[in-house]
């Protein structure tokens, strides 16, 4: 994935968001948590691998990640768009200075607003388990993997057991 974008899945199409007001300047933040979020910056092609449940590629499409601060040093807006399959979605990142975690937010299609948070240890967020509309929970993981200057690849996952077993769904880069 180019200039380091994070794709989301189709469940996370973004309507609105609400209270993304960042507590603190941006001098407060740690220096990592502003590089993650620099890098974040930017407009770049993206190529997202669907996996079927055997873990092979099912199918591949190409979009646009475009990244930008809202609030400059504290909060980024990340749009995804792809063609192919009509798909736009919006997300907030962010750095929690009160709870010391990055954070991503988003409305899906249906209102539903998912948290995902990490620290910064690791290029990891997960979601808090959602109960889906067939009954299933379901607990979302994000993972960047071969994080360079330019670029990165974002590993989507997915749980029906609260974490216990993940299941990947897709790969961008």
């Amino acid at each position: 994935m180019k200039r380091g974008r994070l794709l989301f899945a189709p469940v996370l199409l973004v309507l609105s968001t609400p209270g993304l007001v960042a507590q603190g300047s941006p001098g407060d933040i740690p220096a990592e948590a502003r590089h993650r979020l620099d890098h974040h910056i930017g407009v770049g092609d993206i190529r997202t691998e669907y996996l079927d449940q055997a873990g092979n590629v099912a199918r591949t499409v190409l979009g646009v990640d475009t990244a930008r601060y809202i609030i400059p040093g504290c909060v980024v807006e990340l749009t995804t768009a792809i063609e192919e399959v009509s798909f736009v979605s919006k997300a907030w990142v962010f750095y929690s200075i009160p709870t010391r975690e990055y954070t991503l937010t988003s409305v899906d299609a249906r209102g539903e607003l998912w948290i995902l948070k990490g620290g910064l240890g690791e290029y990891v967020i997960t979601s808090s388990p959602k109960t889906q509309e067939d009954g299933r929970v379901i607990t979302i993981r994000f993972t960047h993997i071969d994080v360079e200057e330019n670029s990165f690849t974002a590993v989507m996952e997915f749980s029906h057991d609260e974490g216990r077993m993940w299941q990947v769904g897709y790969n961008s880069i």
